[in-house]
């Protein structure tokens, strides 16, 4: 008799191989939206503290606030420049400041639902990838034919997708976790910016 595998065992096996190639292009994906939110968070960190702006704003020093958000690229400084732009009453600053922080919300925010899905889906990914490599063991180990050497490399290969699966998993929820926070505080920051420059205008 041929020595072959039957066709469904091999089936299984390149099933498995799949997952695991399925889970290493999740992870070069996952990895690329990690820099690219830190390049992002760095990018408007380059700037004065909240405490700074809000001090330059209680003590009427609109020049000081201008020349300094004229010269940033930064969050906190763009929101300065909309700010002074708009119409000096509460209500049009207001709408101007509101606008410009609804688009930043969403270009920080770009990215990061694929982080919270990786992170909860690639486990059940990979147990997806250990339950067809165990059923291919088992088919194996169930063909006399076949031996045993190529059962527990089938066996390996299967907990190799459970462990690939948590190391696309851990770094993606770590990196979700840390960026919807630290996107979270600086607007939060950008709006009590806000609020302390409109306690300074009338009402419209």
């Amino acid at each position: 008799m041929a020595n072959s595998a039957p066709t469904w065992i091999l089936v299984f096996e390149w099933a498995a191989r799949a997952v695991l190639l399925l889970l290493f292009a999740l992870s070069i994906w996952s990895i690329a939206i990690i820099i690219d939110r830190r390049r992002a968070l760095k990018q408007v960190e380059q700037e004065a503290g909240s405490d700074q702006i809000r001090a330059w704003i209680s003590k009427g020093e609109f020049q000081s606030l201008s020349s300094w958000s004229s010269s940033g690229s930064g969050l906190k400084a763009k929101l300065v420049q909309t700010a002074l732009s708009a119409p000096k009453n509460a209500t049009s600053v207001e709408y101007a400041v509101k606008g410009y922080l609804t688009e930043q919300r969403i270009a920080l925010s770009k990215g990061l639902p694929v982080l919270a899905t990786l992170g909860s889906n690639a486990p059940f990914i990979g147990l997806f990838g250990t339950v067809l490599g165990i059923i291919q063991a088992f088919g194996a180990l169930a063909n006399q034919q076949s031996a045993m050497a190529s059962v527990m490399g089938a066996i390996s290969e299967a907990l190799i997708a459970t462990a690939v699966g948590l190391f696309v998993a851990i770094p993606a929820v770590v990196a979700y976790n840390y960026f919807s926070q630290r996107f979270k505080t600086l607007l939060a920051e950008c709006e009590t910016i806000r609020d302390t420059y409109l306690s300074r205008l009338p009402e419209a």
